[in-house]
């Protein structure tokens, strides 16, 4: 274990937060898992993290809080709160940053590394990537899909020492990591999957596996895949169309992480704001602004956004800057 990177601080405890906690503990980093839900943090303390599903039934004890401010010095802190929870957990996160701190985002979507730059600084801010699922089953219970490789990297692009060496740690740890040259290449890659899938099983209420099985619904993925691949393209994005499909059979695969409902499905069926302006309305902007016809795209958009007026309070609860 490296002695630089010692301590990590994780802050939103959902299903990717509570299993990367519990790997990374278990591999021996110093853990504290961050989350303002009270009744997750206090079940954690009371009986441990516990997970089920790959690896057998465990669980792990590690330092939880209510409050990051509670956290005073961390050599790596992992971001993966909801989008919708960016910018406020990164004006709480500024102590922390002044302290040296390095900050990975591995949330959905676009849009939560430039909020994390401009509160935190670009210097200080990394992108990650993971193909892996978890998700929450129950307060301070977690359901592990299996392991896939994550990738990390600076936000400014360029291999650099850290990069490598935080890879290695995270590897050493039981998450099998690589510093990735260009992160934002990598993250457009998984976003185009779930510009796919995502709005499709929050609709139908079906896993990544289950919508691909369905003949008319995959048609409809498809061809918002293939409008998501056009806005990469007009963002100087070159992604393949069959490495794109590579990685989205990685995302939907049965057995593993396509057994999993995909997190804009488990926000709706929990009722609450899901990141759909991370996952597609950011992107639309893109579109809008480069001139694209993406139907599909927009109706994906528009059907969260009808199903969200039952609980969100508001027709136009579109993330402000």
């Amino acid at each position: 274990m490296s002695k630089r990177i010692r301590t990590l601080a994780i802050v939103g405890a959902g299903g990717m937060g509570g299993l990367f906690g519990a790997i990374l503990s278990e591999g021996g980093l110093e853990v504290t898992l961050i989350d303002t839900n009270r009744e997750q943090i206090e079940a954690i303390r009371a009986n441990g993290l516990r997970i089920s599903g790959f690896g057998g039934e465990r669980a792990h004890m590690l330092r939880t809080e209510h409050d990051v401010t509670m956290v005073k010095q961390a050599d790596i802190v992992l971001v993966q709160c909801k989008g919708t929870a960016t910018r406020e957990a990164a004006r709480s996160m500024t102590h922390l940053a002044d302290s040296g701190s390095i900050f990975i985002s591995f949330q959905n979507g676009l849009g939560n590394e430039d909020i994390l730059t401009e509160i935190l600084g670009s210097e200080n801010v990394f992108g990650g990537l993971t193909t892996m699922a978890g998700a929450c089953i129950g307060p301070g219970h977690y359901q592990d899909f299996g392991r896939a490789p994550c990738f990390i990297g600076e936000w400014a692009g360029g291999i650099t020492v850290r990069a490598d060496e935080i890879a290695a740690v995270f590897t050493k740890a039981g998450l099998e990591t690589s510093a990735s040259a260009d992160i934002k290449v990598d993250i457009w890659r998984k976003l185009l999957g779930n510009m796919a899938m995502s709005a499709a099983a929050g609709v139908t209420n079906l896993t990544s596996a289950e919508v691909l099985m369905i003949d008319p619904l995959r048609d409809v993925c498809f061809s918002a895949l293939d409008e998501a691949i056009s806005i990469a393209h007009s963002q100087k994005i070159e992604l393949d169309r069959s490495e794109v499909l590579k990685g989205l059979e990685i995302m939907t695969a049965t057995g593993g992480s396509g057994e999993n409902k995909p997190s804009l499905c488990l926000d709706i069926l929990a009722r609450r704001p899901s990141e759909v302006e991370f996952i597609y309305g950011t992107a639309l902007k893109l579109a809008d602004a480069a001139g694209l016809a993406v139907p599909t795209l927009r109706s994906f958009y528009a059907l969260v956004k009808g199903i969200e007026t039952h609980y969100v309070g508001s027709a136009d609860n579109t993330i402000k800057a």
